[in-house]
């Protein structure tokens, strides 16, 4: 849907920074799996950087491979959030070089210039490397304390046109940014490995470095709508009403979305966002139970979720809920998890605010252990992960494919929950108004994932009866 805007802050980072560079920007989820080999063979790169988070890594490690034994020579770079996290296993299971851990522009820098001038590239910071049949951790690199001094990403190495953006929008055009970086709480289902390994956890970019990038956007692209990806809007209270009073002040002709916590909200921060342009609100709600919000460490309770989703209601912004079905976490060194009743419950609490006028979307996806979270460590500890799904990264896709095995919830509970789930979910996309017809390809792939997993669970209980 959107750009991706990680490799293109590397971009726009390395051209800024080293004269004489030929950049191309290759995005893996636009163009064919069987192409992408050969776009890179025919561009004859120095160096590659492939930028994948764990659900991609197989595909990644694949084309590495064609792409390395076809230009043996080429320096292959991995980074993001799978390679930040399992680096050992990307150097292990991939024709990578090195693996860049964490926020990589400047290290990246740091290995064009090295590479360009002949020097040594085990002994980089914040890399970690192969060295004489080791892996080898070099020093962390500290993060970039001032955002503004990162130019905008290199978006006009990819062709704009060919992203749709999100599935719900007011304008014709959606594109994202991002107006910080981190987060900075620490939910057990959380895997942020690239902002949170090491501190500060939260970053934000000045109200006026984002305003010029929107601004940037409207002038060079003719886009009018946006949507902040930054996981919390409202982290910092003061900060979200600085930039909107900025917005303000420029009045910029605008539509935005953006992310935020399901509470921090009060009556000055709602009146500003819909003065500046934003119209769509997403929460991470997670669950309708107290008990499971305390449990994965959300630091809020279902009384905090109403009360700002009614401030923002009153304020005439619409509201997105994020859900998540059968949520794990330990507590008092015990397995917690959600009952099938529980996850029930989320959903009537989902009914209910829609009902109420307080919810206007919601999406629903399984609670998923990825590596880097509490979770993972915790479905590892109590054997939930099947060991035919360990490493098979693939199938880690919390919309359709159930990873974790709990104990008492059967394969059919699954299914119905998520069928459920679906169902509320699309019939308040229709009901919504804010259809985008470009995303027809996009739901349709997954009605058939989700059928083709009622049909898979079918066959496997026809074959054990």
């Amino acid at each position: 849907m959107y750009p991706p805007l990680g490799i293109l802050y590397l971009a726009s980072y390395a051209r800024e920074k080293l004269a004489g560079l030929e950049i191309k920007v290759i995005d893996g989820y636009q163009e064919s799996f069987e192409k992408i080999p050969g776009m890179i063979t025919d561009f004859k790169p120095d160096v590659i950087g492939v930028s994948f988070t764990t659900q991609a890594s197989t595909g990644a490690y694949e084309i590495i491979k064609r792409v390395k034994t076809s230009l043996p020579e080429t320096l292959i770079v991995s980074g993001g959030p799978h390679p930040t996290l399992l680096s050992s296993e990307v150097l292990e299971n991939s024709m990578t070089d090195i693996v860049v851990v964490g926020e990589g522009e400047e290290t990246f820098l740091e290995i064009l210039k090295a590479f360009k001038e002949s020097k040594d590239l085990d002994n980089i910071a914040g890399t970690i490397v192969k060295s004489n049949g080791l892996i080898k951790i070099n020093a962390i690199r500290p993060l970039i304390k001032d955002l503004d001094t990162i130019p905008f990403p290199a978006r006009d190495l990819l062709d704009m046109r060919r992203y749709p953006g999100y599935h719900y929008k007011k304008r014709k055009r959606d594109t994202s940014l991002v107006s910080g970086r981190g987060c900075p709480f620490d939910c057990v289902f959380c895997s942020n490995p690239v902002w949170k390994n090491q501190k500060p956890w939260f970053r934000l970019r000045s109200p006026q470095n984002i305003a010029d990038e929107i601004e940037h956007l409207m002038n060079d692209f003719g886009i009018y709508e946006f949507y902040d990806e930054t996981d919390e809007f409202n982290g910092n209270l003061s900060w979200a009403k600085a930039v909107c009073d900025e917005l303000i002040k420029r009045k910029l002709d605008i539509s935005w979305k953006a992310q935020m916590r399901a509470d921090n909200v009060d009556v000055e921060l709602a009146r500003k966002m819909v003065q500046a342009g934003c119209w769509l609100g997403f929460f991470g709600v997670e669950s309708g139970n107290d008990r499971t919000l305390e449990g994965i460490g959300k630091k809020l309770t279902v009384a905090d979720i109403k009360r700002s989703l009614h401030t923002l209601k009153q304020a005439n912004m619409k509201t997105f809920a994020l859900l998540m079905a059968f949520n794990v976490w330990e507590q008092d060194g015990k397995l917690c998890y959600e009952t099938k009743q529980d996850t029930l419950n989320t959903l009537n609490f989902a009914k209910e605010m829609v009902r109420e006028k307080m919810v206007d979307l919601i999406s629903w996806s399984l609670t998923t252990p990825f590596p880097g979270s509490k979770l993972y460590d915790i479905a590892l500890k109590y054997k939930l992960i099947p060991q035919e799904r360990i490493g098979r990264w693939e199938l880690w896709d919390p919309s359709s494919n159930f990873v974790m095995e709990l104990p008492g919830i059967t394969n059919q509970d699954w299914i119905d929950i998520q069928t459920e789930g679906k169902k509320l979910q699309a019939r308040l996309l229709i009901k919504s108004g804010t259809f985008n017809i470009h995303s027809i390809p996009l739901y349709a792939k997954k009605a058939f994932s989700l059928i083709k997993n009622k049909m898979g669970l079918s066959n496997q209980n026809s074959h054990r009866n």
